[in-house]
């Protein structure tokens, strides 16, 4: 058995423990409204409106890095990843797969002939992973509860039949990545032009990730 074989195998046995051997239907309500981004739509605004207003310049900091990697990681990246390996999402290709929405529960009817799909990368992992990566720069530790979130969301892709756990795995590396580079792109901009555009602004804040020593290479880890 060649190596892509066998990962493919692996692949599709973690598939079928996640989606039906460790499936509960307790389960299925919660798996579902998680996975379900128009359930979130609504406490996200409100999250993000109570953010700008109330968040202070570290609240808003994150808003302006999520916009970067939404534009950046999910607009172009995640997307550029769909549309160029064009990989079927599971539901569509393998049978008697339990496929759970908010709706219910029904099995999986495979079409024929699918050589088109948008499974790899998952937008749900890269974004929530991109969350998390950004929050814990800006905020450390306090923000360390939006990992096991992110490992949720990631799951329950997986649970409700719309990735291989392959998909997640590649997202999960794909948006570590991007999300590291936007974050360090930032921080470089912002000792590159802020101490002249916003000189009052910078002396209060003279580093954009002071929890992150060493982001940008001969940087004070605490300036001041």
């Amino acid at each position: 058995m060649s190596v892509l074989a066998w990962f493919h195998a692996l692949d599709l046995h973690l598939l079928y423990l996640i989606n039906q051997t460790w499936s509960r239907p307790w389960l299925d309500p919660i798996m579902a409204r998680v996975s379900d981004f128009n359930s979130w739509r609504i406490p996200l605004i409100v999250a993000g409106v109570l953010t700008l207003v109330f968040g202070g310049f570290r609240g808003r900091q994150l808003l302006v890095m999520m916009a970067a990697c939404l534009v950046i990681g999910d607009g172009l990246i995640d997307w550029g990843f769909k549309l160029s390996v064009h990989r079927p999402r599971p539901l569509e290709t393998e049978w008697h797969l339990r496929v759970v929405d908010i709706y219910g529960v029904k099995e999986s009817v495979p079409r024929t002939n699918v050589t088109r799909g948008r499974s790899f990368t998952s937008g749900h992992a890269c974004n929530n992973v991109a969350l998390a990566f950004v929050a814990c720069a800006i905020f450390g530790r306090w923000a360390a509860f939006l990992w096991p979130w992110a490992m949720l969301v990631s799951w329950s892709r997986v649970y409700c039949g719309s990735h291989y756990p392959s998909d997640i795995l590649g997202s999960w590396i794909v948006a570590a990545c991007y999300s590291y580079f936007i974050v360090k792109g930032a921080e470089w901009l912002w000792q590159r032009f802020a101490p002249t555009r916003c000189p009052a602004l910078y002396a209060r804040h003279t580093r954009l990730f002071p929890l992150w020593p060493g982001l940008l290479r001969g940087q004070p880890a605490f300036p001041g």
